[in-house]
């Protein structure tokens, strides 16, 4: 068995710690039973676009100001007034 060291933050590594005492386990298993499904897991393929979509990309220019957030969130509050 090896012995790992984290960095995690105050706040996360007390609310952890509460978790593992108020569930009856060890802070240890229970990261190792939260990392098992996913370093098990086979890594995901890019999947590939269609031709049609290929075609798309790099046919639009945006400034390089462009706020991607505030644009979605001016389009959505407009959509659903």
């Amino acid at each position: 068995m090896s012995t790992l060291t984290f960095n995690l933050d105050d706040d996360l590594a007390m609310q952890a710690q509460e978790y593992a005492r108020r569930t009856g386990t060890d802070l240890s298993v229970l990261v190792a039973e939260l990392l098992r499904p996913v370093v098990a897991a086979p890594a995901r393929k890019r999947r590939a676009l269609s031709p049609e979509i290929e075609a798309l990309a790099g046919c639009i220019s945006l400034p390089s100001d462009f706020d991607y957030k505030a644009a979605l969130g001016d389009a959505l509050q407009k959509k659903y007034r």
